[in-house]
Formats: C-alpha cells, sequence, structure tokens
C-alpha cells in the first residue's frame, strides 16, 4: 500500500522540539519523498499526519500532547495519525492506549523506517517501533531541509551517557552514539552541493564525539578539520558543547580553522557546587570561568552562549546569590534560563527540598535582570565592528518596529553573523540589496534589546 505514481500519498508533518528533532523530521519527510509521498502543509488535506514530539520538560510534553489531541479531533476516515520521536519513546503503546485515533508510533531510534511504519498503519496493523539502532548510521540522504537556504543543521551522534539527576534524554535517546566521520562527510558533501554555507552540528554532547570510537581526546577536532577542507561550506558552528568533554585540541581547532564560528554554546546548568553535585554535573563555578578564559583567550572575538536550571531541589538563597555573581563576572553574550521540570523517572523528583513553582519564577526573574545587564555589556563591546553577515530574508518591519526606527527605514535585509545561531541569538538588520545566501559585511552601528542593525560595508562576498 505505498504510494503510486497514479496517486501519491500524501503526508502532512509537525515537527516540536529542538534542532536534533528538526533532523529527525527532515530525514522522515524525505524518505517518504523517496518512497512517493508527497509533503503537503495542511494537515486536513493529508492520507497521513506525522507528528514529531518533544518531551525533554512539563512544558514541552504539553504542547506535544496539545498537537496530538488537537489533530485527533480533526482526524478524518482513512487518514493515519503517527506520533513520533520523545513523547513516543517515554510512553509507548500507553499513547495509543490514551488515544485510539494514533495508527502508528515510531520512537527516537527507529524512526528511519517510517515508510514500513506508515505501509503497515495503512493496513491497519497499529505498528510500535521503540528500538534503538545499535549506530546512527542509517541513510541520512538525502534530506530535505526546512532551515533557510544556505543553512543546514548536521547531526554528528545521537543519545547520551551523562546521568545529569534532572535530565530524562538518555531514556528517550539511549547511550551515547557517534556517527562515523565518513557517513557525517559524505553528509556534508551532498548538503554543500545543495546550496548549504553554514553547517551547524548538533548531538546531545557534540563535544564528546568520537570517544565511543577510540578518541580518548581531540576527535571533534580531528572532524572539524575534515569539514573544514569540505568545498562549499563557508562556516561551521557548534552547538551543545559539554564542559568535561571540551578539550584543547578542541579550542586549537576552532582557533586555527578559518571556517569554524569563533562560537561556543556550553550549557552549564549552575554554578553552584553542591546544586552540581546534586545535578551530577561536573565541576564548579571557578572551573567553568577558567574553560571561558581560554576560549576568549586563544579564539578571538568569540560569542558565548549558555543555559541555567533555575530552582533545583535543595538550591538555597546562597546558591542563587553565587550564580548571579557569576553571571555578572562572565559576562556571556546570551543566556537561557529555565525552571527546573520535575520529570517522572529521573533521579532529581525524588530529591528533597523541591521548590515551589512561584519561588523558581521569582529567582528566574531576578537571574533573567542579571544577565540582561551583563547581555547589554557584551552588546555594547560589539557596536562599531564590521562583521560578515549571511543574508537570509528581506523584512519588511513596522514603522515603529526598533529596528525600523534606528535604520530609518521599514524594508531591511535580516541575517546572522559568526555571533548568532538561528532561532535564539536574534539578528542583524541592514538596508541593501543582497539576495539571500549571500555573504555581506556590514558595520554593527546599534542594537535593541535583541538584534543588532547596521550598514553595508562591503560587496557582496560570494
Amino acid at each position: 500500500m505505498t504510494a503510486t505514481a497514479n496517486r501519491p500519498q500524501t503526508v502532512s508533518f509537525v515537527s516540536l522540539g529542538c534542532a536534533k528533532n528538526l533532523v529527525d523530521s527532515e530525514v522522515m519527510i524525505a524518505k517518504l519523498g523517496a518512497a512517493g509521498w508527497l509533503l503537503v502543509p495542511d494537515a486536513d488535506d493529508a492520507d497521513a499526519v506525522v507528528i514529531n514530539t518533544c518531551a525533554f520538560i512539563d512544558p514541552a510534553k504539553a504542547e506535544s500532547t496539545e498537537t496530538i489531541l488537537e489533530h485527533a479531533e480533526r482526524k478524518r476516515a482513512g487518514q493515519q495519525l503517527i506520533v513520533a520521536g520523545c513523547l513516543s519513546q517515554r510512553f509507548g503503546e500507553e499513547l495509543q492506549s490514551l488515544i485510539p485515533e494514533i495508527d502508528g508510533v515510531v520512537g527516537t531510534g527507529a524512526y528511519a523506517s517510517i515508510v514500513e511504519l506508515l505501509d503497515d498503519a495503512r493496513a491497519g496493523k497499529r505498528p510500535v517501533r521503540l528500538d534503538f539502532e545499535p549506530e546512527p548510521e542509517h541513510d541520512f540522504l538525502p534530506r530535505l531541509i526546512t532551515t533557510p537556504s544556505a543553512t543546514a543543521y548536521l547531526k554528528i551522534a545521537e543519545g547520551c551517557d551523562h546521568p545529569c539527576t534532572f535530565c530524562i534524554i538518555p531514556k528517550l535517546r539511549g547511550g551515547f552514539r557517534s556517527r562515523s566521520a565518513e557517513s557525517i562527510l559524505a553528509e556534508a558533501r551532498a548538503l554543500a552541493a545543495g546550496g548549504t554555507k553554514e553547517l551547524i552540528l548538533i548531538a546531545q554532547d557534540t563535544s564528546m564525539w568520537g570517544r565511543d570510537r577510540g578518541w580518548k581526546r581531540g576527535g571533534l577536532a580531528d572532524l572539524l578539520r575534515q569539514l573544514n577542507a569540505v568545498a562549499g561550506i563557508e562556516w561551521i558552528r557548534l552547538l551543545y558543547l559539554y564542559p568535561a568533554t571540551v578539550d584543547s585540541e578542541l579550542i586549537d581547532a576552532m582557533a586555527e580553522l578559518s571556517k569554524v564560528c569563533p562560537y561556543m554554546d556550553m550549557p552549564l546548568q549552575h554554578v553552584s557546587a553542591p546544586v552540581l553535585r546534586r545535578m551530577l554535573r561536573p565541576s564548579n563555578g571557578a572551573r567553568y570561568l577558567e574553560i571561558i578564559e581560554d576560549f576568549r583567550r586563544r579564539v578571538p572575538g568569540m560569542t558565548m552562549r549558555s543555559t541555567f536550571i533555575v530552582g533545583f531541589p535543595g538550591e538555597t538563597e546562597e546558591d542563587v546569590a553565587e550564580l548571579e555573581r557569576w553571571i555578572d563576572v562572565a559576562e556571556l553574550d546570551r543566556v537561557g534560563f529555565f525552571t527546573y521540570s520535575r520529570e517522572e523517572g529521573t533521579p532529581g523528583a525524588d530529591l528533597p527540598g523541591q521548590i515551589s513553582e512561584r519561588e523558581k519564577r521569582r529567582r528566574l526573574l531576578r537571574l533573567r535582570d542579571a544577565q540582561r545587564r551583563a547581555s547589554e555589556r557584551a552588546r555594547a563591546k560589539r557596536i562599531g565592528q564590521t562583521v560578515r553577515v549571511l543574508v537570509e530574508e528581506r523584512r519588511t518591519l513596522r514603522s515603529t518596529d526598533p529596528l525600523a526606527v534606528g535604520l530609518r527605514s521599514r524594508d531591511v535585509l535580516v541575517g546572522r553573523s559568526t555571533g548568532e545561531a538561528p532561532g535564539v541569538d536574534g539578528t542583524i538588520a541592514f538596508r541593501g540589496d543582497a539576495p539571500v545566501g549571500a555573504f555581506v559585511d556590514v558595520r554593527l552601528d546599534g542594537n535593541t534589546a535583541f538584534d543588532f542593525y547596521g550598514s553595508v560595508r562591503a560587496e557582496v562576498v560570494a
């Protein structure tokens, strides 16, 4: 019952959660396309709907559940509803029993079998596939890239071995499994041939790449050197480094390789040693400052981002004050804060000293305010610099938009420099006539709370 040339079956996708989930969705879409399925934007017009879910924290679970229920209510006769991703991996057959409109469930380690699963669902078998692949080496090609035309995520590993007490990811994604360098390079070359200029490397712990393949250290640095040689790629960006697996070889590679962005995204989660011990996270705030200083000293122009959890069980006012002081000293460019989510099945859920939601929120606002001041100082240091910007879109702004006011124009080009990752770090707006996917040198003339604006200083760079 596969799609046929006479009447192609249609499928609509909803992809929730992180960039890693997005890559999984892109692979599933491409595999279905190769089997003759036609992707359509409107679920009401589709023969099948695939919802790729997230279940990392409570808000993500709520969004995933609400999305499933919404599509279950709208489901028409003969249409298949497939639930994929982390929520599927966590709750499996329970989802089908609670929501009988679900025709099939596929977990995070089995999504490459989406074509066969949909065939089984159309045959009325109500399949559930939750087994983890021993290695994430299934064919990632071709992929339907859904990010802006010049940018693509490249997943280099799957799963996680770290025992963080707040985190459900090892249960949802399995143990850490690096993709082979050959597989990664083949995908990078294919992406470059398709017009990708910016590769964004992602994994649960990107800096751990290769350690399960015999590298004691320096594995990611070696991989970066090979990716740096891929023709057509201009930028290589690293997301989700882990403080205990960042090695000196990686920092050297970031300093030496022309295509590797001077950009660090390293979720630290906290800086208080007692809190980190309860989290089963490494080190302490003083050591984190040393790592940050090492990056800044050896990689000129480094932009830094991190994330922190607020209100972990047992966190005291002294712990919050320590983190607040650390934020002021570290002066990271950007930080994301999340209130602790008590996840069933994690050790953190059973720890004493659980903190009320109201108190978590109070602490969150306090720390966000501290980071706002630090980010303002970091942004001020960039004003007057000329940066290379990858153009992503032409946009018409409202006349009251701070960017429009700063540029004295509503019609602008919008893009990012090496200092901004997509979706989390803001953008750079400027007046000009460059095509999407081009590089332009722009002087940063001012900023809003989240974005920069500037003026073109050079012709378009290919």
